[in-house]
This record gives C-alpha cells, structure tokens and sequence, in this order.
C-alpha cells in the first residue's frame, strides 16, 4: 500500500495484472501466478473468495471482459455470487452502442503525434 501511487503512472503491470489470459496456463506458471498443475481461473477465483470480493470492475477490451465472466460463472457454481461492472476499453473503439470507449482517443492523439514527427 506504501508504493501504491506508482500506478498512477504505470497502470495495473507493476502488479502483474496486465495482459494475463487465465486459459495461458504456462504464462500464469511463469509469472508465479499458479504453481503447475494448477487452474488458473480457479486460482483467481479462489482468490477473490478469500478476499471477500464481491463486485469485480474490470476496464478492458473482450479478453478482459470474457475472462471476468468466466471467473464470475465459476464462482456462481461454487455458491458465491459475484457482480461484474466491465468498462469496455479498446484502442479500435468499435464497442456498440457506446459512442467513444476509453483508448480510442489517446490512441488517435497518441498516434497524430508520432506521425507529425515522422519526418522531423
């Protein structure tokens, strides 16, 4: 919690929660994120009893969002009700009905950027 602050400027990978697919089984082992031979998706849910969580908010594209669910149908069958709220995020901003997603933009003004230097 003293180090908290830090992913105010590096977002959720200084814990190691970026870009984690809980069906990579041999990923999640290399991260530490289950020792062989375990479920990764059962690990996390696991986990999530533990803490007592009880409303899971995710913020990402359909990987994100599809796993969330996944943990959550886990959990329905093991008696403990999880509510998920996803916030769809994606660079391609293709998420219907919703207007504009979270990344679309800075992608555009990110990109707009690099390319007006190009030929600097």
């Amino acid at each position: 919690r003293d180090a908290a602050s830090v992913l105010q400027m590096h977002g959720g990978s200084p814990i190691g929660n970026s870009r984690v697919k809980l069906t990579n089984v041999a990923d999640c082992v290399k991260r530490g994120l289950c020792r062989e031979g375990e479920v990764p998706l059962e690990v996390a849910a696991k986990q999530l009893m533990k803490d007592g969580v009880t409303i899971l908010h995710t913020i990402g594209g359909d990987d994100t969002n599809t796993q969330a669910a996944k943990v959550a149908e886990y959990l329905e069958g093991h008696n403990y009700p999880v509510t998920v709220v996803g916030m769809p995020k994606t660079i391609d901003n293709d998420v219907v009905p919703i207007k504009q997603s979270l990344g679309a933009w800075t992608a555009a003004e990110e990109g707009a950027k690099f390319f007006a230097n190009v030929g600097e």
